[in-house]
């Protein structure tokens, strides 16, 4: 049963850590927004956003990671960014 604590803890180190590294990327993304917002650009950028898809999926197979599973998560991360960049922009 220790054994099964200790990698619980590992595993909510980690958690902690992705938390972390989204509040980060959240960050630069509202200076982004922001740029966007005084430069009249739009809150989304398709070619941007195919090519990060793409990248993801290469890195979920070189961590063996479901591609959809890694997919849908950028989606909602993506979706959240524009989000606030639209109502930035507006």
């Amino acid at each position: 049963m220790d054994k099964l604590v200790a990698m619980r803890s590992e595993i909510d180190v980690i958690d902690k850590q992705l938390i972390s590294f989204l509040g980060q990327r959240f960050q630069i993304t509202e200076r982004i927004g922001l740029y966007k917002a005084d430069n009249a650009l739009p809150a989304s950028d398709e070619n941007r956003e195919l090519g990060q898809f793409f990248e993801y999926r290469k890195l979920a197979l070189q961590h063996d990671i479901s591609e959809e599973l890694v997919a849908d998560i950028f989606k909602r991360v993506i979706e959240e960014v524009i989000l606030r960049h639209k109502q930035l922009i507006n």
